[in-house]
């Protein structure tokens, strides 16, 4: 048994293709889905994402936002943001890293730069460690 998933930013379809089982970082909580899964929507933390294909395979994606849904043994994601680990550059995200950990330690820093600095550096700690 498999299922069909399905990864979808703004910019790209980053998958299409059947898979044995996933696990995705839910706003509740991590979640995994295995075929014959109930009904399910559920929004999407920063985090990383992993399934196994067909053929074995594990893959890893960093995602950021979004939803992801059950149905009939489908699964779609619909990724604000989105990653694999091979495309992600470890300079750039220590780099982003640094400018968010920058932002946090200035006591001037507002409240909506300070809140975007926490999201920037989850986003670059989970890219590093995925790296």
């Amino acid at each position: 048994m498999s299922l069909r998933l399905r990864i979808v930013t703004p910019e790209r379809v980053l998958a299409d293709t059947e898979v044995s089982e996933l696990t995705a970082p839910g706003i509740a909580g991590e979640f995994g889905v295995l075929p014959e899964h109930v009904t399910f929507l559920g929004g999407l933390d920063t985090g990383v994402l992993s399934y196994t294909d067909a053929n074995g395979d594990k893959h890893e994606l960093v995602v950021s936002g979004g939803y992801a849904e059950v149905v009939d043994d489908t699964v779609t994601v619909l990724a604000d943001s989105a990653q694999p680990a091979g495309e992600i550059d470890a300079e750039v995200a220590a780099r982003d890293r640094d400018q968010a950990q920058a932002i946090l330690d200035d006591p001037a820093a507002d409240t909506a730069a300070t809140e975007a600095a926490l999201l920037a550096l989850k986003l670059a700690e989970t890219r590093l460690g995925v790296s």
